[in-house]
C-alpha cells in the first residue's frame, strides 16, 4: 500500500466526523427494527408467513442488487460548484428513509391478504432503496475527505461508535414504549410498532440530515466541490476484473464474508441460546446485550488508537482469533440459570468485536489504493460491492443458523427443548462460530503479505 499524507492543518476535525456518524444511530436502530419485528408485525396484522417471507425475500434481493448499481451511480455522477456528487443522494435518502418506515410500520388494518403483502412490499422496497441512496454514498465520502489511512479509520471509529448507540435505542426504545403504551391485544401491539416507527424513522431522517450536513460543509472547506472530469469514468466490469486480480481484495473480501457469516450465524442463534440452554429470561437479555454495546462503544476508539502501533490487519487478526477461542472454549460449558459469568463474557466480547472498525479501515485503505492506481473514483461501486456482500452473507448465516436448528429437532414455540438440543445448539453458539472467525482471520492475517504497516 501506498504511503498516504496529510498536514495537521489539513486534518479533518472531530465535530466533522462526529456530525458524519449521527446518521450511523438512527440508520443502526431501524436496521434491528427490520431484523427483529417486521416478520412478526405482519404475521399479527394477518399475513400469511409465507407471503410475508416472499415479500421480505423480494425486497432483500432488490436491497443486495442495488448497492453496486447505487455505487456506480455516485461515481458517475457530475459534481457541481455548490454541492458535492454525492451529497444529492444523502438528501434524497434522508429525505425518504423517515416516512417510507413509518408506513412500512403501518400495516392496514382489517385488510385482506393483498393488501398487507403490497403494503409490506412496496414500502420495504422504498425503505432499503431510501437506505441505499444514503449508505452507499455515504461511506464512499470517507475517501473523498480522507487524506490518510489513520484518518479513515478514526472516521469508522466514529461511525462504529455511533452505531452501537443506535443499537441501545432500537433495543431500548421500543421497551420503553411498552411501559407506556398497553400491547395486550395486537391492535394495541399494532399501536405501539406503529409508534416506534415514527420515533425512529423521524432520527433517521434527522440524523441523515445532519451527516449530510456535515459532509457538505467538510467538502465546501476542503474545496473539494470541483467538477467532476470525464476522465476519471469507468466500466464498472473493468474495475470487477481489477479487483479479482488483486489478491489483498480477495483476501479482505473472503476474510470479511466468513467473518459476517459467523457473526449472522452467531445473532441468530443468540435468543435459543441464551433462553433454552442458559434458561435466562428477557429481562436478563437484554443486561447482556446492553453490556456487549457499552463495551463495543468504549473499546472502538481504543483499537483505532492501537492500530497506529501495531498495524491493522496483524491487530484484528490477534483480536477475531481470541473472539474464536473465547467463544469455543467458553459458551459451551457457561452454567445455566447464572447472569455474571455471561456479563463477564459479553463485555470481553464487545471489546473484541469493535476491532470490526479495523476491518472496514482496511478496506478503505484498499479503496484508496486503488483510486491512486487507477486515477479513477471507484469509491462508490467498491463500497456497493462490500455492502452487497454484508447483506449476501448476512443471509447465508441466517439460513445457516436455520438449518442448523430444524437438523437437530429445535421445536419452534416451544420453551424447553430436549437435553441434547440444548447442548447442540451451545456447541454450534461457540465452536461453531469459532469456525468461521478463525478462517476469517486467517485470510485477514494474510493481507499483511501486501499492506505495508505504518503505510
Amino acid at each position: 500500500m501506498k504511503t498516504e499524507s496529510r498536514t495537521s492543518a489539513q486534518a479533518i476535525l472531530w465535530p466533522t466526523k462526529a456530525g458524519y456518524s449521527f446518521a450511523s444511530i438512527g440508520l443502526s436502530a431501524i436496521e434491528l427494527m427490520l431484523q427483529v419485528y417486521l416478520l412478526e408485525l405482519y404475521i399479527l396484522a394477518g399475513l400469511e408467513p409465507s407471503m410475508a417471507g416472499l415479500a421480505i425475500a423480494l425486497a432483500v434481493v432488490w436491497d443486495a442488487i442495488s448497492d453496486p448499481l447505487m455505487g456506480i451511480l455516485s461515481d458517475k455522477t457530475p459534481s457541481s460548484t455548490t454541492e458535492g456528487k454525492r451529497v444529492p443522494y444523502l438528501v434524497a435518502g434522508a429525505a425518504i428513509i423517515g416516512f417510507a418506515f413509518y408506513f412500512l410500520f403501518s400495516p392496514p388494518t382489517s385488510s385482506g391478504q393483498t393488501a398487507l403483502f403490497n403494503n409490506l412490499l412496496i414500502w420495504y422496497l422504498v425503505v432499503n432503496t431510501a437506505m441505499t441512496l444514503f449508505s452507499v454514498p455515504h461511506l464512499s465520502v470517507v475517501n473523498d475527505l480522507s487524506g490518510s489511512e489513520q484518518e479513515r479509520a478514526t472516521f469508522f471509529g466514529w461511525r462504529i461508535v455511533a452505531g452501537s448507540v443506535g443499537l441501545l435505542l432500537g433495543i431500548g426504545l421500543p421497551a420503553y414504549l411498552a411501559f407506556q403504551i398497553d400491547s395486550s391485544s395486537i391492535s394495541d401491539t399494532l399501536d405501539l410498532r406503529r409508534t416506534t416507527g415514527f420515533a425512529l424513522g423521524s432520527l433517521a431522517t434527522g440524523g441523515c440530515l445532519i451527516s449530510g450536513f456535515a459532509i457538505w460543509q467538510a467538502l465546501k472547506t476542503k474545496g473539494k466541490l470541483k467538477p467532476s472530469n470525464p476522465t476519471g469514468s469507468y466500466r464498472s466490469l473493468e474495475v470487477l476484473k481489477q479487483s479479482i486480480k488483486s489478491p489483498f481484495f480477495l483476501l479482505l473480501v473472503l476474510g470479511f464474508v466468513a467473518i459476517a457469516i459467523g457473526r449472522s450465524f452467531n445473532s441468530s442463534l443468540a435468543l435459543p441460546y441464551y433462553k433454552t440452554t442458559l434458561k435466562l429470561n428477557e429481562e436478563q437479555i437484554g443486561i447482556i446485550l446492553l453490556t456487549l454495546t457499552l463495551f463495543i462503544i468504549v473499546a472502538a476508539p481504543l483499537w483505532v488508537h492501537f492500530s497506529k502501533k501495531f498495524g491493522k490487519a496483524p491487530l484484528f487478526f490477534g483480536a477475531v482469533m481470541s473472539l474464536a477461542l473465547l467463544s469455543a472454549i467458553v459458551y459451551p460449558i457457561l452454567p445455566a440459570g447464572m447472569l455474571w459469568p455471561v456479563l463477564l463474557l459479553a463485555g470481553t466480547g464487545g471489546i473484541l468485536v469493535a476491532s470490526i472498525v479495523l476491518l472496514e479501515s482496511l478496506f478503505s485503505d484498499l479503496v484508496e489504493e486503488e483510486k491512486t492506481r487507477t486515477a479513477k473514483d471507484v469509491s462508490g461501486v467498491y463500497y456497493g460491492i462490500w455492502r452487497m456482500l454484508s447483506k449476501v452473507a448476512r443471509a447465508l448465516g441466517i439460513a445457516c443458523s436455520g438449518l442448523f436448528l430444524s437438523l437437530v429437532g429445535y421445536e419452534q414455540g416451544s420453551l424447553t427443548q430436549a437435553p441434547s438440543i440444548e447442548r447442540s445448539i451451545a456447541w454450534a453458539f461457540g465452536p461453531g462460530v469459532a469456525i468461521f472467525l478463525t478462517i476469517g482471520g486467517w485470510c485477514i492475517f494474510k493481507t499483511r503479505h501486501y499492506y505495508r504497516k505504518g503505510s
